[in-house]
């Protein structure tokens, strides 16, 4: 732990190479380093992994996560390539691919295979029987359901029918109705029963046996192998009635992200030659221009070339007031035009915006699986093959002890065995729990709280420490000059000078605010420009060495600092060849909101602790203004970092909220990672385990809450599918059994599991 905690502190001080990670000696090294890639190479490779060969990049095949491998080593997203993806072990999608992984065809859940990959019984990565293709999502419809709605009907239709045949049947001698009856009936029952029937047969080929298709498969045919014909379609039409309303419940589900998907434009129009041509957004390429009418959605991140407009930004920012835009502003992709028609030249494609990042996000949160999902889904793979060991029993053991073994066999125990078999079927459990953790995602993100999955969903109920860094998460982070302060026998003019030189390279807001206050200036002079992580910057300037930061950068380079800021925010001092030249003070606001959110947190039982590598006292005022009542003030990167790792090794549960780069470590070292809308940072966001997308804290009181709901939603539903099935187990077998009132209940059961999970 110390070493890697060593290898960590000199990586935060070092030069940062293509991969977005700091390492020293241009990564001649093969110690690991933080973000836990083994470099033995001078550089990164485009696709941003590091690899402990030199990099050669001798590939043949292409995985779905589009980068090239043909190596042992495992990328980040989690397949272990190894001979060209010719395992037969599982990957990251939890599915068990007995095949070649070609990478033929793209399947449902966005990864690679040379086959339909066809879920037909439903798979451990889905959040329901179906992959919930987030990308397809749209409002529903009730024309959506009208071929399954049409089949019932006509099944009800033909059975009620037969029904009628088979009563009079009794009066008919030629034995005519009594035949049209088993045909009616067969109808209606094919009718909603070959889908099933079918699925139920390719899972055999699969080797996916035991699934519920197979369970209603064998026990409609089988009752009506017994001549119990009513009985047989009564299971397969009260069994797509089922699939119906959990579908409809998937679908009321999938609404809660509705918002979020709403970003993306599906077409735009395209000016081609002076007219316009409607264009898939995703096909646009830089340079493009697009035409964008009132209420229509920017398609991708841009720059106004023609017009003036407001543009609506609370789906990516929270902000409800509209933002002004005119010739030369930027817009970003997914927002909405509510002025007038304006042209826009597309500056980034849409698989790069802010916009397809929260899209993935959302998309990738399915494939990680909460505990209760996957003991769930251990237990139905279980479960599922002993009842039916188990019904094999109750058909041949009991009849043992009658009189007459072929009698007892066919009129009692045999259809006591299938009844047995609809029973079991342990849909409801399969399908409302990881729907739960679906439902909760989505709440979240009404919040504008983009959880990366249910596991981080589900750990949120343990979390008991929040630390929260403070400049852009607990306060604006738009920093605004106050005083500029020269020192004694200095002008002004000279230290805003030099100001504006030192930090008009540096994206660090406190150094973008300095830069807009003193002005644009000569910066062509500037070389061996260097910036220290959590103090400050240097540079030669025309041959004099200037220095900004704070006072522990002074005192590391021996500038003797004469004069210091005592005051309320943040400082920063100038030196040139080793003398002051005075300081510049800065001020920044507390986030609306920020005070709440704290209060919240700490109501439902959180300890909430700020960590910052601001000054004692501008720490100290924002402490006070919020409420909290315990920080950590003037800390490094590393030093936020060991922070989290103390408090952890006291058995903490800790949660990390912050934003930026330097954020990133404390981020991934806690036991859940928040990043404050940095959509932008690539290294924050892949640190983290959830993203508040609107740069807001505000969701977070909330997205405990959800946390809580969920659990404890899941855990009634384990209790009521278990207590329910039991119950109606000993009925069936201790009385007469009825089949369809066993589908009634087991479907009954589900329904009422589904709407536990996904109600308000």
């Amino acid at each position: 732990m110390e070493d890697e905690k060593k290898d960590i502190n000199q990586a935060l001080r070092d030069e940062a190479c293509a991969c977005g990670h700091n390492h020293e000696h241009e990564h001649e090294h093969g110690d690991a380093c933080d973000c836990g890639h083994n470099h033995k190479h001078v550089k990164s490779c485009s696709c941003g992994h590091d690899h402990e060969h030199e990099h050669k990049h001798e590939h043949s095949e292409t995985c779905s996560c589009r980068h090239d491998h043909n190596h042992g080593d495992a990328c980040t997203c989690g397949h272990d390539h190894e001979h060209e993806h010719g395992h037969g072990e599982v990957c990251d999608c939890a599915h068990d691919h007995g095949h070649k992984h070609e990478h033929g065809e793209t399947c449902s859940c966005g990864h690679d295979h040379g086959h339909g990959h066809n879920h037909d019984g439903g798979c451990e990565c889905c959040a329901a029987k179906g992959h919930v293709d987030i990308s397809q999502t749209r409002k529903l419809k009730l024309i959506d359901f009208a071929r399954p709605i049409m089949q019932i009907a006509a099944s009800f239709v033909l059975a009620l029918m037969g029904a009628m045949c088979a009563f009079g049947a009794s009066s008919d001698e030629s034995g005519g109705l009594k035949i049209a009856s088993i045909v009616l009936y067969c109808v209606a029952y094919l009718v909603v029963g070959i889908e099933y029937i079918i699925k139920a047969v390719k899972g055999v080929f699969k080797g996916d046996i035991f699934n519920e298709n197979m369970l209603m498969t064998v026990a409609s045919i089988g009752a009506m192998a017994l001549g119990e014909y009513i009985e047989g379609v009564a299971v397969m039409l009260l069994y797509c009635v089922g699939e119906t309303l959990q579908d409809a419940a998937i679908a009321k589900s999938k609404g809660d992200i509705v918002r979020l998907l709403g970003l993306k434009a599906e077409s735009c129009l395209k000016l081609v030659d002076g007219n316009t041509v409607e264009t898939n957004s995703e096909s646009l390429q830089t340079g493009d221009i697009v035409l964008v009418r009132k209420g229509e959605k920017i398609p991708s991140d841009g720059i106004v070339e023609e017009g003036e407009s407001a543009i609506d930004c609370s789906s990516m920012t929270g902000e409800s007031i509209p933002v002004a835009v005119e010739v030369g502003s930027e817009v970003v992709g997914g927002t909405v035009n509510t002025g007038n028609t304006i042209k826009v030249r597309i500056t980034r494609q849409f698989k790069d915006t802010q916009a397809s990042k929260i899209l993935k996000l959302v998309e990738d949160a399915q494939e990680n699986k909460p505990k209760a999902q996957k003991l769930i889904s251990k237990f139905a793979s279980i479960y599922t093959p002993a009842v039916f060991a188990l019904a094999v029993l109750v058909a041949f053991i009991p009849p043992l002890f009658y009189d007459s073994y072929v009698m007892a066999l066919t009129d009692i125990w045999l259809k006591k065995a299938l009844v047995f078999l609809v029973i079991s079927c342990p849909c409801a459990l399969v399908i409302s729990i990881p729907l739960a953790f679906f439902a909760g995602i989505g709440r979240c993100s009404e919040s504008g709280v983009l959880v990366k999955g249910g596991n981080y969903l589900e750990a949120m109920r343990g979390i008991n420490v929040v630390c929260m860094d403070k400049t852009g998460t607990l306060t604006k982070g738009v920093f605004e000059v106050t005083a500029a302060v020269p020192a004694e026998g200095v002008s002004e003019e000279k230290l805003l000078e030099v100001a504006g030189v030192c930090e008009s390279m540096s994206t660090h807001p406190i150094a973008l605010s300095i830069a807009e206050y003193t002005g644009r200036r000569d910066i062509s002079g500037i070389s061996d420009y260097c910036e220290y992580s959590g103090k400050g910057v240097g540079c030669n300037y025309n041959g004099a060495e200037l220095l900004a930061g704070n006072k522990q950068l002074m005192f590391e380079r021996g500038v003797r600092i004469t004069s210091e800021h005592e005051g309320y925010g943040s400082v920063v001092y100038f030196a040139e060849n080793g003398k002051e030249l005075g300081y510049i003070t800065l001020s920044d606001s507390i986030k609306e909101g920020a005070k709440e959110v704290v209060a919240s947190l700490k109501a439902q039982g959180k300890r909430v602790i700020m960590l910052t590598g601001d000054v004692e006292n501008s720490a100290k005022h924002v402490a006070e203004e919020v409420g909290i009542e315990e920080y950590r003030a003037s800390l490094l990167p590393q030093d936020k970092y060991e922070t989290v790792e103390q408090l952890k090794a006291e058995g903490a549960n800790v949660m990390f909220v912050g934003d930026g780069l330097n954020d990133a470590p404390s981020i991934k070292a806690a036991n859940l990672g928040v990043c404050v809308g940095g959509l932008g940072n690539d290294a924050s966001v892949e640190a983290s385990d959830i993203v508040l997308s609107t740069g807001s804290v505000s969701g977070l009181p909330k997205a405990f809450e959800t946390a809580n709901k969920t659990k404890n939603r899941v855990t009634q539903n384990i209790v009521l599918s278990l207590a329910a099935k039991a119950a109606i187990m000993i009925v069936s077998l201790a009385w007469v059994p009825m089949m369809w009132l066993a589908v009634v209940a087991d479907v009954g059961v589900c329904i009422v599991a589904i709407i536990n999970s996904v109600r308000r």
